[in-house]
């Protein structure tokens, strides 16, 4: 771990990810002590890792490599984390990839981090259980072709700049599956703001249709109320590309 732009292994929990062939994970970030840390408890299955602190040597691994993961961090010298993963996405052919963003816990940070199309951010420092869980998780999402997209949401009606993060679990023309820790009633109407991949930003209010309990957090059905033709269009294209389908 002493040099960069080299291959190194870590280990992580199984959780029926580890296959015959190993994962790769590159990291655009300078997190070796947290990664070092991080050995003395995921010793499960082993991941092939590679680590830079430049966004093109970044982007040129991933393009010599295909990844599974690309961790990178909103503050590169070269190129902005949230531009590096903007440019990915808009890449046909290295968009399949999961992103995890890494940034300061400052609200402009945070604010970039959930608008450049990355799947999840983690602020730093963070614990090796949130960055285990994490990994994990999106590399799952990797693996069945799915994209969690981040949302920041406010209920409608609730005092002005009051919102909160959540994720997707599915998303349609008509509404979306969210999930957060955030305790929501059936009927409230929210402002979700999103990055669809390939498309940009978009907004739109919803109203909670339906609700169910997920562990610690909750997961809400909502119907969209406003939807525009052209954010519309770019939902069912997303969507039949996810699925292998042309349009």
């Amino acid at each position: 771990m002493v040099n960069y732009d080299r291959c190194i292994c870590i280990n992580f929990p199984r959780n029926g990810l580890a296959n015959k062939v190993k994962k790769k994970i590159l990291i655009a970030d300078n997190i070796r002590n947290s990664l070092e840390r991080e050995q003395s408890i995921l010793n499960r299955a082993s991941f092939e890792i590679f680590t830079t602190l430049s966004g093109r040597k970044a982007l040129e691994l991933h393009k010599a490599h295909a990844m599974d993961l690309i961790i990178i961090s909103l503050e590169l010298a070269d190129i902005s984390g949230d531009s590096l993963c903007a440019m990915i996405r808009q890449d046909n052919q290295l968009k399949n990839v999961a992103l995890l963003i890494t940034c300061s816990n400052d609200p402009v940070c945070i604010e970039r981090a959930t608008h450049c199309g990355a799947n999840a951010y983690m602020i730093k420092p963070f614990h090796s259980e949130q960055f285990a869980s994490k990994v994990t998780a999106l590399l799952s999402i990797k693996r069945r072709q799915r994209y969690r997209v981040l949302l920041k949401a406010s209920i409608k009606g609730q005092q002005p700049g009051v919102f909160f993060y959540c994720s997707t679990r599915d998303i349609s023309t008509s509404g979306i599956m969210i999930e957060t820790e955030q305790a929501l009633a059936e009927g409230d109407v929210l402002t979700i703001s999103f990055v669809l991949p390939g498309f940009g930003h978009i907004s739109a209010d919803g109203e909670i249709r339906r609700m169910e309990r997920i562990g610690a957090s909750y997961g809400y059905g909502i119907r969209f109320r406003d939807l525009s033709h052209k954010q519309h269009q770019a939902i069912e294209v997303f969507i039949l590309s996810r699925s292998g389908h042309k349009t």
